[in-house]
């Protein structure tokens, strides 16, 4: 059974935002060699090889979908894959991530309900950007309504993305991203949404995921939260349930005190 953890790492652009935020730069830079001896610890401890992706994108479309096409190749030559976010810290008594998920493909969904903080004070400052959990499953909803399919308050964290070979080969994302990207396009003159959301549409790679995985129901398993603890605005301390601490707010310190 061959057995891939990687991640990859662009010091031209923030990984998680358009705009290129120094902080968070700054913090990537200071803590990279602890970030990617954390993830190399944790592939060995489960028997997987380790592979970081030293990338030269300034185009952050490019880089976003990277991630899953990267998937997408891995799953020519591995049977099991997992894809961490290079702000992603394993902790040491986290379990081994291949016995636990096998064949399935799996991921952790953000639930609207979920982020009520978030949503909350998006409404009371009247502010979205496209980032937003809220603007994103949206922007999913919106894809489904065209293809007369349900919709959900679901979206998946791409952040830490799990999969066997034939459970990422299944998506045939790389075959319809193109699609995908024209049909998000639609969605601009036709959608359900007011402006004020729907004005942050944009090819995003956990919209496209969701929406595949909902379109053409397939089987997804829902990590908890112990596989994607997000540490945020609103989540600011790790918690002993964490077996990967995901740190968007970037204050790594928190992990490599």
């Amino acid at each position: 059974m061959k057995r891939i953890i990687f991640s990859q790492y662009n010091d031209n652009i923030d990984q998680n935002t358009i705009s290129t935020n120094q902080y968070k730069l700054s913090q990537f830079r200071k803590y990279s060699n602890q970030l990617e001896q954390a993830q190399r610890e944790y592939a060995d401890r489960c028997g997987a090889e380790y592979v970081l992706h030293r990338l030269d994108i300034t185009d952050y479309d490019t880089l976003q979908f990277e991630k899953i096409l990267q998937l997408e190749r891995y799953a020519e030559n591995y049977d099991q894959i997992l894809y961490l976010d290079f702000d992603v810290v394993p902790n040491k008594r986290a379990e081994n991530v291949f016995d636990v998920f096998g064949d399935s493909l799996a991921m952790y969904p953000l639930y609207r309900d979920q982020h009520k903080h978030e949503l909350k004070w998006n409404i009371e400052n009247d502010t979205y950007d496209n980032q937003n959990v809220y603007c994103k499953t949206c922007a999913k909803n919106s894809m489904l309504i065209l293809d007369d399919g349900n919709i959900s308050p679901k979206l998946y964290n791409t952040g830490v993305t799990y999969g066997s070979s034939n459970a990422i080969r299944n998506l045939k994302f790389s075959q319809q991203l193109n699609d995908m990207k024209e049909l998000l396009d639609e969605t601009l003159n036709d959608s359900i949404y007011p402006d004020s959301i729907t004005k942050n549409f944009f090819h995003n790679n956990e919209v496209f995921i969701t929406y595949l995985i909902e379109r053409d129901k397939i089987e997804c398993t829902d990590m908890n939260i112990h596989w994607n603890f997000i540490l945020d605005g609103f989540q600011k301390e790790s918690t002993d349930i964490a077996y990967f601490t995901h740190h968007v707010n970037k204050e790594f310190e928190l992990s490599f005190s």
